[in-house]
């Protein structure tokens, strides 16, 4: 009888979650908190008839009910009871910080803060020759072109890393690389790792539980992009830092499935930056990465900006120094937008992890890249 009871319970324990899920959907928490797309159904055409087990099998694991819930139960409990630095990219930090350390090719986090990747010298002349052909089809349509790298969270807050993840030499990818390109190249990429960290020592310049600087971070950074344009630009200290109370959580807690344990992080703002310009969005596909603001500046010219996400925070302030700025994700970029508008200057912009935007930056710009080239 005992026997024929287990059999029953756990047969309940595999049928259960899939009968009771049609009925529960709708009250369950069914959102994708990973920072990708989730499998598809798969296509059951005689074609595509070899795939379909692999393909079936992947949309079956992203798509399990209570899928979410479960994910946090076994995040909680690999986090508070077995005390695990790295759960799926997130590296629980000291403090209760949170970092993004994928490990991919293309996108290699871990590696960068490692200083395991550095380029060969072959690859330094490719990157070198290549950024040199960038900025010589910029030069001649008449267009100023800047490259410009944002840290790694975790390039800027270090010391808040699990002692456990090791750092291996001096110079990081980038580090070795930046004065090569321009030593031998000519070609000057900004890296905005010094100020970032100098602001760091008096105010948070990245969000704590978010793989993303917030907007003291995205403040700093513009001012350097303002610089190097010929643009007004004011320090920290010459606008008000504001802490309104607000309290958030990021997308490093969602992957977790703990945004409610991990909710309390500042979101600072500022305000009384140049306060005569008022800009206005005028042309808006936020989740095609594409926006256009226009204003009263006296600087009457236009500005194209291309980046990932971290574009969005630095929008309040870039958007005043140009008469009209245009935003574009590198996922959304195409070449048209330069027979669409009459571009003065363009800011092409990388983060530190993102080695294939900038890797590929030739092909992006050129419209020819595609993301399953880097995979």
């Amino acid at each position: 009888m005992k026997k024929k009871l287990f059999i029953l319970l756990f047969l309940l324990s595999l049928a259960g979650p899939a009968l009771l899920y049609p009925v529960l959907k709708p009250y369950v928490d069914t959102a994708n908190y990973e920072n990708r797309e989730l499998a598809a159904f798969p296509d059951l055409s005689p074609g595509n008839f070899e795939h379909i087990p692999a393909e079936f099998e992947a949309y079956y694991n992203d798509h399990v009910p209570f899928k979410n819930y479960f994910v946090k139960l076994n995040n909680k409990i690999e986090t508070e009871v077995f005390g695990k630095a790295s759960v799926f990219n997130v590296t629980l930090g000291k403090d209760g910080w949170m970092f993004y350390t994928v490990s991919v090719k293309g996108e290699d986090a871990l590696a960068d803060y490692q200083h395991t990747n550095l380029y060969t010298v072959g690859q330094r002349s490719r990157l070198g020759e290549s950024f040199q052909r960038i900025q010589k089809g910029m030069e001649e349509k008449g267009i100023r072109f800047f490259f410009f790298e944002v840290p790694n969270k975790e390039t800027v807050y270090g010391q808040y890393m699990p002692d456990k993840v090791r750092v291996y030499g001096e110079e990081s990818r980038l580090e070795a690389l930046l004065p090569v390109l321009a030593e031998e190249y000519g070609v000057k990429v900004y890296d905005m790792t010094d100020s970032l960290r100098r602001s760091a020592g008096q105010y948070q310049v990245y969000y704590k539980y978010d793989t993303h600087w917030n907007y003291i971070g995205a403040f700093v950074g513009s001012q350097e992009i303002a610089k190097a344009l010929g643009c007004e630009s004011v320090s920290l200290e010459d606008v008000s830092v504001g802490d309104d109370g607000t309290r958030v959580s990021g997308d490093l807690a969602r992957m977790l499935g703990m945004t409610g344990e991990y909710s309390d992080d500042p979101d600072y703002r500022i305000s009384g930056y140049l306060p005569q310009v008022t800009p206005e969005l005028v042309l808006s596909e936020e989740n095609e990465g594409y926006e256009v603001f226009e204003s009263d500046s006296s600087n009457h010219r236009t500005l194209l900006l291309i980046g990932d996400s971290f574009i969005h925070n630095m929008k309040p302030y870039l958007s005043r120094l140009y008469e009209r700025v245009i935003f574009l994700t590198h996922g959304s970029y195409t070449p048209e937008v330069f027979e669409q508008y009459r571009i003065d200057d363009c800011v092409y912009m990388t983060v530190e992890r993102n080695q294939k935007y900038f890797e590929n930056a030739e092909s992006i710009l050129e419209g020819t890249y595609r993301e399953a080239e880097s995979r």
